[in-house]
């Protein structure tokens, strides 16, 4: 993220991705996810995640796809906004990802 951006990035996000991961959601492709921001900080450059829960990997192979679908049903201008709109708020050098697995892991009413 780039310094003073955080609740810009919060808007994009929210208009082009959470409607993707509700999806995911509604199909019982996610069992969850969120936009979460590191409170004790481990790196300085290092500010805002993402998180996804699936139960296995099949489910997790799927939400690259599903993202792709929704960025292929718009107009190549929406596509480029959308790109443009990420690529001036965030800083690709500096993300990370991982993949975790959790040993236990329950949820309410399962």
């Amino acid at each position: 993220m780039k310094p003073g951006k955080g609740a810009d990035y919060r808007r994009a996000w929210e208009k082009y991705n959470k409607p993707v991961y509700d999806k995911l959601i509604a199909d019982g492709v996610v069992l969850a996810y969120g936009l979460a921001v590191e409170e004790v900080k481990t790196e300085g450059d290092f500010t805002h995640f993402v998180w996804v829960a699936t139960a296995n990997m099949g489910a997790a192979d799927k939400i690259g796809p599903t993202f792709t679908a929704d960025r292929n049903r718009r107009s190549e201008e929406e596509r480029n906004a959308i790109a443009e709109t990420f690529a001036s708020l965030t800083e690709p050098d500096k993300a990370r990802s991982m993949v975790t697995r959790a040993r236990i892991f329950r949820m309410p009413g399962k």
